[in-house]
């Protein structure tokens, strides 16, 4: 499919913070056809140099000593970011084929072939192949058990980028003559930290004293929780030991979103950071005023704090919360597994869900339902699944399939089927399931120019590994692409980059080689959350990822809707929009942004894609190592949530998925422009104005001062951010030397 930018499934594991899972997957990503395997490890080579290394000196066929033969395969990568880290972890074969030729070799040396002195220099060639591998330009005095730590410490870096980092300052360390094993891992680590933004005074004197291994843990948890703000929360962190610091930076990270943190203790915190980390901008204010005001009257307990923050979310939506009050007793006699505070704080979780999805007048008619069936907080899920079924059926009949739904994806799908137009939804149910997704794909295409891809078992791109989880597309999936595209065109027009882009369902996805492929022993286990109320409420798909979007080899788009889309609820996105529809908008968003214009050459397309990059990062103040302006390559390397690159605006990224990449928060940003514009506004008039004018302006003149209005901007403000704006952008390709000075 092409370069992938993934919007993946936030509550894949209930004790997850979204990024970990973003981060165990992006570990394991499945299109590797941009890296280059690891081929020349052999002792005796059958291929001679490629363009991949620069051989100085080549592999020999034969050794003079065994600190020849350690040394003898060591490789200068031309580009340690383009090597397929995780392929020759996971290289069973060419494992096999390493040793039985350094059995071999070994034999010269020791003709006995075993003993104790042969099987400490075979572990000795073997460490240094797999440190060769890697990169790492071996010295002879290294001995086995200094190769071992080496070995241990690279195969714990479980990002191809931290591995590159990595060994980059180990071979720095080596090229000085750095010889002490301890002082080679620190360097790594400094290294490691200082592209973070981390300063060198800081690391050494603060950071430093924790030790490896707890460095690691340290950095593991920036990298999870703090994101693309890691220099900034790692620069200021206080603490002798790790688990102070991770507890000042939790403090620190929910008081920078205005959180209210005297009291809490650091688990409750951190879940309350979790859950704030899983919502959209309007839903995040309500959440720190409930909050807030519930803490500052000495509240400590994480869900009760979770369910008043929900209820008065539920109380915004217009649910009369008081209404649905029952008894701890009456909790635990309907779920005795678990205790009343935390049931009390599921249920309100789960009706908050069902009907923040739904548009306001359905959203009404649901409330009034419960209302009529005088429900409570344990009956309201269920008389909402026969309410949304029935309104289901009034739209669509039987057509939409809606019988095996749950409650949360009844009320995603009559969201959908309500705000299709009323012309394109009487066509499509008047007839068979088959002869609605006819109808509804003959819309679609005819409406919109694009191509809805319908060929199960075959990928669009010819992808075979793809194939065999590329699946018709369901109705529900069809009704939220129609309502998606819609959103994004004017005058029945989509912006001219969408032009002929495909749009092809999957269920499942192909799996990909584990960056860790074995059990690492001794690691530091990371802080504790509670669960996240309600996040095993919901049907999960089979893929664990929401949406996808990639380039063909010729520049053309390609947009993929996961099944796990159609099942959660939409906690990040536009009230009233569905999660597969804001999925749909987010990855049509990185085709927007990125794949420049297809059929143009490939080094046009980069650069087109890189200037881009480049103007967004502008606005946000995305920047990579060294204060470089952010346009998404590192050389002639593309990265894709490099933690290296730090944003200096975090709170005009519209969510905390958006502040793990540049590209992420463009795409992040893109459904609230479309469905929620006065939230985008209020996230940035620069962002608003770029992107409106990027996609041929969307909003009027008249309509842009509307939504200023909404906002509290005035028309001068509008006009100084629109300067300001052209200015950063005009200035963007020089600043991140896409263009020289």
């Amino acid at each position: 499919m092409g370069d992938s930018n993934l919007k993946l499934n936030q509550a894949h594991s209930r004790n997850q913070h979204q990024f970990q899972v973003r981060l165990q997957q992006q570990r394991d990503a499945r299109n590797r056809s941009a890296l280059e395997s690891v081929d020349r490890l052999l002792v005796r080579p059958d291929v001679g140099p490629t363009d991949l290394f620069k051989s100085s000196p080549a592999p020999r066929r034969e050794f003079a000593s065994v600190d020849d033969l350690v040394v003898g395969a060591n490789q200068h990568f031309d580009e340690l970011d383009h090597i397929d880290f995780a392929g020759f972890r996971n290289d069973k074969e060419l494992a096999s084929q390493v040793l039985k030729e350094t059995r071999q070799e070994l034999k010269k040396f020791h003709p006995e072939g075993q003993g104790e002195a042969f099987q400490r220099d075979l572990r000795r060639v073997l460490h240094a192949r797999y440190l060769q591998g890697h990169g790492v330009q071996v010295q002879a005095h290294l001995d086995d058990a200094e190769m071992s730590r080496l070995r241990r410490y690279v195969q714990a870096q479980s990002t191809g980028m931290d591995v590159a980092d990595a060994v980059r300052s180990l071979n720095g360390a080596l090229e000085k003559g750095e010889q002490a094993v301890d002082k080679l891992l620190l360097q790594a680590e400094a290294g490691l930290f200082q592209e973070r933004g981390v300063q060198p005074e800081v690391f050494e004197q603060k950071l430093a004293p924790l030790g490896i291994a707890g460095l690691g843990a340290l950095r593991d948890f920036s990298d999870s929780w703090a994101v693309a703000e890691g220099g900034r929360f790692l620069n200021q962190v206080q603490g002798q030991s790790l688990e102070e610091m991770r507890q000042n930076m939790t403090q620190q990270l929910l008081s920078s979103h205005g959180y209210l943190t005297p009291g809490l203790d650091s688990t409750t915190a951190l879940s309350l950071l979790r859950d704030r980390n899983s919502e959209g901008p309007r839903t995040n204010a309500t959440l720190a005023e409930a909050i807030n005001a519930a803490v500052a009257g000495g509240e400590k307990d994480y869900f009760q704090l979770n369910t008043l923050a929900n209820e008065r979310i539920l109380g915004e939506l217009g649910v009369p919360v008081e209404d649905l009050t029952v008894s701890d007793e009456a909790l635990r006699e309907a779920y005795p597994e678990i205790q009343p505070g935390e049931a009390r704080a599921e249920r309100t979780r789960v009706l908050r869900d069902l009907v923040r999805v739904l548009p306001a007048p359905e959203r009404a008619a649901a409330i009034e339902h419960l209302g009529k069936e005088e429900a409570d907080l344990i009956s309201a899920e269920e008389l909402l699944h026969k309410h949304l079924g029935q309104r289901i059926r009034d739209y669509s009949g039987y057509a939409a399939g809606y019988g095996q739904m749950d409650a949360m994806q009844r009320a995603n799908l009559l969201s959908g089927l309500s705000r299709l137009p009323e012309e394109v939804r009487a066509k499509a149910f008047d007839g068979s399931n088959a002869g609605t997704l006819n109808s509804l794909e003959a819309s679609i295409e005819s409406s919109f120019g694009v191509k809805v891809y319908r060929e199960a078992g075959t990928a669009p791109d010819g992808n075979e590994s793809y194939g065999p989880f590329v699946k018709d597309w369901p109705v529900q999936g069809l009704v939220d692409l129609y309502n998606a595209l819609a959103s994004m065109a004017k005058n029945g027009k989509l912006p001219k980059d969408l032009e002929g882009v495909t749009l092809s369902f999957m269920a499942g996805a192909p799996k990909s080689p584990s960056m860790t492929p074995v059990e690492l022993k001794g690691g530091i286990a990371p802080p504790d959350t509670f669960d996240r109320p309600a996040a095993s409420s919901y049907t999960q798909g089979l893929s664990g990822f929401y949406g996808e979007c990639g380039q063909d080899e010729k520049g053309r788009d390609g947009v993929v809707l996961y099944d796990d889309a159609l099942y959660g609820p939409n906690s990040d996105s536009a009230v009233g929009a569905t999660l597969a529809e804001s999925t749909l908008i987010h990855e049509l968003g990185h085709a927007i942004q990125l794949g420049g214009t297809p059929g143009a050459s490939k080094k046009q397309r980069e650069l087109e894609d890189a200037t881009r990059m480049a103007e967004w990062s502008s606005l946000s103040g995305w920047m990579e190592p060294g204060r470089v302006l952010a346009d998404g390559r590192m050389g002639d390397f593309e990265y894709y949530y490099d933690a290296t690159v730090q944003v200096d605006k975090r709170q005009e990224v519209a969510t905390s998925y958006g502040a793990s990449d540049p590209c992420e928060d463009f795409a992040e940003y893109t459904p609230f422009f479309y469905k929620d514009p006065s939230t985008a506004m209020s996230l940035s008039a620069e962002k608003f104005l770029y992107l409106n004018q990027l996609v041929g302006d969307h909003y009027s003149q008249a309509e842009i001062q509307q939504v200023a209005q909404q906002v509290g901007l005035k028309p001068e403000e509008i006009e100084a951010a629109r300067t300001t704006m052209r200015e950063k952008v005009s200035l963007a390709p020089q600043q991140a030397g896409i263009i020289a000075a």
